[in-house]
C-alpha cells in the first residue's frame, strides 16, 4: 500500500475509556431484571460485543426471554449517567487526533447518539463532522465487515487503502475481512491475541505515529 486514504477509529476503549463503564451498565441492566452478573467476567466476555447479542446470550444461558425493548432503555440511561460522571479520554487520544493529517472517521457497534455523547463530552467530536458510523445505521455490526464498507463508501475511499484502529477482537476481525490494515490496541491484558499479517498489535496510542512512519505512511503531522 503506497499511501493511506483514511484512518477509521473505534470509539469505546479506543478513544474513550468506556469499556468498564459499559460493563457496569450491563450488570446494572440485568440486575434490574433479577439477573446477577459478575463485573469482571462481564468485561472479559462482552468487550466489543453488541448489546443485542449480549441480551440474546444471557437469555439463552439463564433460560429467560427478556425483550430487548425493555432492557435497552435501562442500559442506555445507566451508560449516559456514568458517562456524565466518570468518562475519561484514553491516554494519548486527543494528541493523536490533533496530529492527524489524513481523513478519519469513527466506526462503532454503538449508536451514533452514544458516540455524540462521549466524544462531545470529551471535546473530540469536532474531529469527526458527520463522520460517525454505527452498526445501527445498517443493522450489521462488527465482526461483520459491512460497517467498514459502509463507512468507506460514505468517506469516498477504498477500505483496502485504509487503517482501522480498534481495541476489540470483533473490531479487528471486521477490519481484516474488509482488507484493511488493522492496528489492534491491546492495553487491556484480557485482549485475545490475533496473529494475522494484516494486524499490528500495540499497547499505547502514542506508538502509532512511529509505527505508521516505519511503514512509509505520512499520516500524522
Amino acid at each position: 500500500m503506497s499511501q493511506i486514504e483514511a484512518v477509521f477509529f473505534d470509539c469505546d476503549g479506543t478513544l474513550v475509556d468506556s469499556e468498564v463503564i459499559c460493563s457496569r451498565a450491563y450488570v446494572t441492566m440485568f440486575q434490574e431484571f433479577g439477573i446477577t452478573l459478575d463485573l469482571e467476567e462481564t468485561f472479559k466476555r462482552f468487550k466489543g460485543v453488541k448489546l443485542y447479542e449480549i441480551i440474546d446470550i444471557i437469555n439463552a444461558e439463564r433460560g429467560v426471554s427478556f425483550a430487548k425493548a425493555d432492557l435497552e432503555p435501562v442500559y442506555r440511561a445507566e451508560v449516559a449517567r456514568l458517562f456524565d460522571s466518570e468518562l475519561e479520554v484514553i491516554t494519548g487520544a486527543s494528541e493523536l487526533l490533533d496530529a492527524m493529517a489524513v481523513p478519519m472517521c469513527v466506526v462503532s457497534n454503538g449508536p451514533v447518539s452514544k458516540m455524540n455523547h462521549s466524544l462531545g463530552k470529551l471535546q473530540m467530536l469536532h474531529h469527526f463532522p458527520e463522520k460517525l458510523f454505527s452498526g445501527y445505521d445498517i443493522q450489521r455490526w462488527k465482526p461483520d465487515p459491512a460497517l467498514m464498507f459502509h463507512a468507506a463508501k460514505a468517506m469516498n475511499v477504498n477500505a483496502e487503502n485504509c487503517i482501522l484502529v480498534d481495541d476489540s477482537s470483533a473490531g479487528a476481525q471486521s477490519g481484516i475481512d474488509a482488507g484493511m490494515e488493522v492496528f489492534y490496541f491491546c492495553a487491556d491484558p484480557h485482549n485475545k491475541p490475533i496473529d494475522h499479517p494484516k494486524v499490528t498489535t500495540f499497547t499505547d496510542l502514542a506508538q502509532l505515529p512511529e509505527l505508521w512512519k516505519a511503514r512509509g505512511w505520512n499520516i500524522t503531522r
